[in-house]
Formats: C-alpha cells, structure tokens, sequence
C-alpha cells in the first residue's frame, strides 16, 4: 500500500485537470453563496433569532450541488494506491451520504445518481456493458441508500457504502475473475469481495468514522439546519 494523496495531485493533467479545477472554482462559488445567504438573513443584534424554516426546494437543490462539487473534488484525493489496483480516496463519498441522509430518497438517489455520472466522466474503466452499468450507474447510485436513515450519517454511510461494495463485488467476480487468477485467488468471488473490501470497504469504514465524531455531526445539523 503507498501513500498517493500528493503524488496524484501533482500528476493531473489535462482533462483532468481542468475537471478539477473547474469543479473546486463551483464548489467555492456555491459555498460563497451559501454564506452569503446565511449573513443575509442573519437576525440582527438584540433580536431573537426566529424558528429555523424548512429548506425549500431551491436550497436543498443548491446544498446539493455543493455536496456533489465536494465529492468530486475529494475524489481526486487519493489516500492510498494497492498493489494489486484500487484507490482508498480522503471520504469522497461522505458529502453524499449525508446529503442523501438530512433530504431523503428523492434528493439523495439524484445526487448519487448525478455523482456517477460524474465518475464516469472523470474516466471509466469498461470492460463490458453490464459490467459498465453495474460498477458506476448501480453501485454508485446505491450511496442514495443512506437516506433511508433520517440524519443518521454513520449509519447510512456504513449501509450505502456496504451496497456499493457488494454491487462492485458481483462485477468482480464475473468480469475481473481473470485477474483474480493472476493474482493467485482461484475463487473469483473471493478476490472480489478482497478487492472491493479493501478499497470501497475501507473508504466506507473512514466516511463512517469522520461522521461519527461529534464535531462533524454538528457541522451536519447546522450547514442543513436541523434543530
């Protein structure tokens, strides 16, 4: 296992780069605009602050986007490479279950859905069709699990993360199993879950354990402000 957070930084180039970079300037615009709303509506001193009201649409639609940019960018943030192939990345997929966790199935399976596309674009590795549907349109979009468990971000992370895994455990098995040969491991679906375990696991465990620290929970309720 080797350390590749800035190795891989520093070797963006290209298309890449220019994702990157584009997806980082939307990020801050959208943060700035967040801000910028909330000092706008900020009561003034010596008035008591009112009941916080729901998000309407268009917020929620602009939370969003800023956890979809936030995800993307932390993709690119690559903890650890394996030897035999898999990234573990600085908890790409956090922003979207929590999305998916405070705004429910609707808004959380469209932002997974959306963040697919987004790795897709960001470069697949295709095979087969099938293979193709299931490693990026299925298992991505499953993240949008954790809006079955209502601001609950550990665990919606440890559930949506665990579907994700199994979904690329079956592609695995059926269209990587040669590769599984080639590293010594006669049954294909073990090399897959070994392989998925270790990367997509392992990112899960991480987006499971930062949610979990009292501080980041804070900082859930308030940016989506829940009482």
């Amino acid at each position: 296992m080797e350390f590749k957070l800035f190795s891989k930084l520093a070797s963006l180039e290209g298309i890449e780069l220019i994702m990157f970079i584009i997806a980082g300037v939307v990020f801050l615009g959208l943060l700035a605009l967040v801000i910028l709303y909330r000092k706008k509506n900020k009561p003034a001193a010596g008035i008591a602050e009112p009941a916080k009201a729901p998000l309407n649409k268009t917020q929620k639609l602009v939370y969003g986007a800023l956890s979809l940019t936030l995800a993307f960018v932390l993709s690119y943030f690559k903890l650890f490479s394996l030897p035999f192939g898999g990234t573990i990345t600085l908890v790409s997929m956090l922003p979207i279950f929590a999305y998916a966790a405070y705004f429910g199935p609707v808004y959380g399976f469209t932002a997974a859905f959306a963040f697919s596309l987004l790795q897709v674009i960001q470069g697949a590795y295709i095979v087969h069709p099938i293979q193709f549907v299931l490693d990026y349109f299925v298992a991505f979009t499953l993240m949008g699990v954790a809006s079955f468990f209502p601001k609950n971000v550990p665990l919606g992370a440890a559930v949506a993360g665990l579907s994700r895994m199994l979904a690329s455990t079956v592609s695995g098995a059926i269209f990587f199993k040669d590769a599984g040969f080639s590293y010594g491991f006669a049954n294909p679906w073990v090399y897959s879950l070994i392989y998925n375990g270790l990367t997509i696991g392992v990112d899960t465990l991480l987006c499971v354990a930062v949610a979990a620290l009292p501080p980041v929970k804070r900082l859930f309720d308030r940016t989506f402000r829940v009482n």
